[in-house]
């Protein structure tokens, strides 16, 4: 986690310290050497505004940009070089306009030593906490490109992932016009029609991170369409909607590719009438999707690379860092009448709502 550095609150400080420590000087040369009130606040601002300009030129001055295991070595050096300018060159001035005080040049005599290791005690800390502070400045700006870099990267393997999610699809369709287009025209035109409507709103979400429920939704219903001309009786898709606003923002194409593997694997190697079942509702902030289609345990395998639901869960990783946002089960029922069992495959989709990107 980058460490923000607030440097108004800094330079407050700074300016605070070296009051504080006028302050204290004010009261060392009035009580211990007796020097006039008037002479020692002279002293004391006068001697610390000078500070404050030399904090400011370790601050900004490019002296102190050379390489870090050299800054660390040679602290020392220039913070004992400034301190005994700062106090030669506030002696010089305030011995122009108060030398003739005797007992002002006297104290500055005996408080020169003090006055040096005070500055020194400070410039010393002021080149260190300037360059912790370039430091931590450089860590800021790393940490900061180094998360767009992974941002970046994230919204490229999203977008490869979005992509990669069309082709069979498409294929699959075509396929169905071309066998509808010599027995069933009508229904291979409306099935290019339907087709193109599902395409072109595909590619006007494309750089979208999320829609709206309603618009996902519709589009399902165009998929579905496609989808019902390629099986005609035997798929029934029962959708219900439990909750009120429709409204809701989520992330786009991960509805459809569930669907489409319910499809898959509740049709496929069969000859009767299946039906799928998707239910929406949301419980404890998530919004939750759970469809469910009949399969067949001992039945042979459907052909596939099983990429659908693995590219939902990483793009959900992507986008909530999280692992536990689809789950799949296996669930035996028993039909009643027919004293037969069923199996369903039902997978749950959870979606947050309270972290949808725009």
């Amino acid at each position: 986690m980058p460490i923000h550095v607030n440097k108004l609150n800094i330079k407050l400080s700074t300016l605070v310290l070296l009051v504080c420590l006028a302050l204290g000087q004010f009261i060392w040369l009035y009580c211990a050497y007796h020097i006039d009130p008037l002479v020692a606040t002279a002293d004391s601002l006068g001697s610390y505004f000078l500070m404050y300009g030399l904090i400011l030129f370790i601050r900004y001055s490019p002296v102190f940009y050379i390489p870090k295991y050299i800054k660390y070595g040679i602290i020392e050096v220039p913070s004992l070089i400034l301190a005994f300018l700062w106090v030669f060159f506030s002696k010089h001035i305030l011995l122009e306009l108060f030398g003739s005080n005797t007992a002002y040049v006297d104290a500055w005599d005996k408080t020169f030593i003090g006055r040096a290791v005070i500055g020194w005690l400070l410039l010393s800390t002021g080149i260190i906490c300037h360059l912790i502070l370039s430091e931590l400045k450089k860590a800021e700006e790393a940490v900061k490109i180094q998360q767009q870099a992974e941002d970046l990267r994230k919204e490229a393997e999203l977008f490869k992932l979005r992509q990669q999610l069309q082709p069979h699809f498409l294929f699959n369709s075509l396929n169905s016009i071309n066998a509808l287009i010599n027995k069933q025209p009508k229904d291979a035109r409306a099935m290019v029609q339907q087709l193109s409507d599902y395409l072109r709103n595909t590619l006007r979400k494309e750089d979208d991170h999320s829609v709206l429920l309603k618009e996902e939704l519709q589009d399902l219903q165009l998929y579905l369409a496609i989808e019902k001309v390629r099986f005609g009786h035997r798929l029934n898709v029962n959708v219900d909607i439990q909750i009120s606003n429709e409204q809701t923002k989520v992330p786009p194409f991960l509805i459809q590719p569930l669907v489409e593997n319910a499809i898959k694997y509740g049709l496929y190697g069969t000859t009767g009438e299946v039906n799928i079942n998707l239910i929406v509702k949301s419980h404890n902030g998530n919004l939750i999707f759970k469809i469910s289609n009949p399969y067949d345990k001992d039945g042979v395998s459907v052909k596939g690379t099983g990429f659908g639901l693995e590219s939902i869960k990483r793009r959900l990783y992507l986008l909530y860092a999280r692992n536990d946002l689809l789950k799949i089960e296996r669930l035996t029922l028993r039909h009643d009448e027919r004293s037969e069992e069923i199996q369903l495959f039902v997978a749950i989709l959870i979606i947050p709502m309270d972290y949808i990107k725009d």
